[in-house]
């Protein structure tokens, strides 16, 4: 059984991929985006099960990625105050939870709002993913064998230390502004 935020993130990679590219692939990524209020209040770990925590990390980071057009455009956080809040509140978890993997766009999301190594939150997350990066270069466990893992690791591992060339603030679809305002 998949919880709500893991339809809700499979949506809005679908939908944000079908609209950018002008074919419709289920529902309209607006849509999809309409149903961020009734994903909150987002549940921090120690107030759900492992997996659905997992999930709304996902679910968030990813109404993150497809509003910034996966790292394009730096976001206002006053359109997304309960993402951004729970996102800079539960970053530790990923240190806490061994793993690297999630901490990499829990990074990337949160330089999307505007943070920056002078924040302590960045600094504290870059420096657990340097500390536990693997020699060749990914953040896997050892042992890893399914490919997705392999390269997802290494992907968002280098995603959470990059530093952004920012095409300035903006929105993947300037004309969901509106919506966003209303929902947030």
């Amino acid at each position: 059984m998949q919880s709500k935020y893991d339809v809700w993130l499979d949506a809005l990679i679908t939908s944000y991929t079908g609209d950018r590219y002008g074919i419709q692939l289920g529902a309209p990524y607006r849509e999809v985006l309409q149903w961020t209020p009734s994903m909150r209040p987002y549940l921090d770990r120690n107030q759900t099960n492992h997996a659905v925590f997992y999930d709304t990390v996902y679910a968030i980071t990813h109404v993150v990625y497809t509003l910034n057009d996966y790292g394009q455009h730096l976001l206002p956080r006053d359109l997304l105050p309960q993402e951004y809040s729970f996102l800079k509140r539960n970053l530790r978890e990923a240190i806490a939870l061994h793993d690297p993997e999630t901490m990499g766009e829990f990074l990337d999301s949160l330089k999307s709002f505007g943070l920056n190594t002078s924040d302590d939150v960045i600094r504290t997350g870059m420096s657990y993913l340097l500390s536990t990066q693997r020699p060749d270069g990914t953040w896997s466990a050892p042992n890893e064998m399914d490919p997705y893992t392999l390269y997802h690791s290494a992907w968002t591992g280098i995603d959470g230390l990059k530093d952004c060339r920012w095409q300035g603030e903006g929105l993947s679809f300037p004309e969901l502004r509106p919506l966003l305002e209303r929902i947030r």
